[in-house]
């Protein structure tokens, strides 16, 4: 049984390194395929944690007017945490928004002139209400409309991170069912290559098979060294697609973390933690499709 495993090997070995080329090929093209299915995932891990990014920035400012009384303050304050929509708010008062107005316009001498030359505190109370998800935005909105407190609102300041949220998940469908036409485009050009590198295969080495036929060789003998084949540029391509994905994702990581926070890095420990899973998922899908493949050709072109 050794002696026959070894024989298979050699042989699938031989085949590999005479055809090297188109294993070349064939491999490369397997390369690009996963690549762009990981490029996927990566996408959509770093949207899910954009989003989460934004969406834990999303607040509106409630400014209430200066001469607001208190009590209705602390009104809308106890009514707003009630909203299971909203996250957290916290109270400035009227003093501290005065500081905090001074610290950030402390390089332009004209605009602390003139709150200056007001003679008195211009700003009211002011609540800062942070929402769960985009999506509790326009409750929070409505409930700001309030009729026990509106009328002590002065403004609300607010972005429509509901509609960033939407871009960004537009932009990723788009970027993502483009990924998904690219990688069927490359994975069927590979599947022809291993069919043709299966034909061209048998054709060098037809008087070796002839021979095997004479001296008894079983059809499972002959048709194992080309599904060891397979299992080698299959496991091949897994492996160059490791060694490219996580020191590229260890590069850009960095670079993303900087700009989004390190909250919203991980990328490279998702891979680290989940590598065994999407690596061997991969490799066992890429596997059985390209071993497919080479049965096709096998059962075409191999009369055994």
């Amino acid at each position: 049984m050794f002696t026959s495993i070894y024989r298979v090997i050699k042989f699938a070995l031989q085949n590999f390194w005479r055809n090297i080329w188109l294993s070349v090929i064939t491999i490369s093209m397997l390369v690009l395929t996963l690549l762009t299915v990981n490029i996927l995932l990566v996408l959509n891990r770093a949207t899910d944690q954009v989003i989460a990014y934004v969406e834990n920035r999303i607040e509106v400012n409630v400014y209430f007017n200066e001469s607001a009384d208190q009590t209705k303050v602390n009104e809308a304050l106890t009514y707003l945490r009630t909203l299971p929509e909203v996250k957290d708010v916290q109270e400035i008062s009227a003093d501290n928004a005065l500081v905090l107005f001074k610290e950030k316009h402390a390089q332009d001498p004209a605009v602390l002139s003139s709150v200056d030359e007001i003679g008195r505190n211009p700003f009211g109370p002011t609540l800062v209400v942070k929402a769960r998800a985009a999506k509790d935005f326009d409750t929070i909105i409505s409930a700001l409309d309030n009729p026990r407190f509106r009328d002590e609102i002065r403004q609300k300041d607010f972005s429509d991170y509901q509609s960033i949220v939407g871009k960004i998940r537009q932009t990723t469908t788009q970027i993502r069912d483009g990924g998904i036409v690219l990688s069927i485009i490359f994975f069927i050009i590979a599947l022809l290559i291993i069919f043709n590198t299966v034909r061209v295969a048998i054709y060098i080495h037809r008087e070796e098979i002839s021979i095997m036929r004479l001296v008894g060789a079983s059809s499972r003998f002959i048709r194992a060294p080309f599904l060891v084949e397979t299992i080698l540029l299959s496991l091949f391509s897994v492996l160059i697609v490791m060694a490219i994905v996580y020191p590229t994702l260890a590069l850009i990581e960095p670079k993303f973390s900087q700009y989004f926070g390190s909250g919203a890095g991980g990328l490279t420990s998702y891979f680290e933690q989940n590598g065994v899973l999407i690596f061997g998922a991969q490799f066992i899908a890429l596997l059985f499709v390209t071993m497919v493949s080479t049965a096709l050709a096998l059962r075409k072109h191999l009369k055994v």
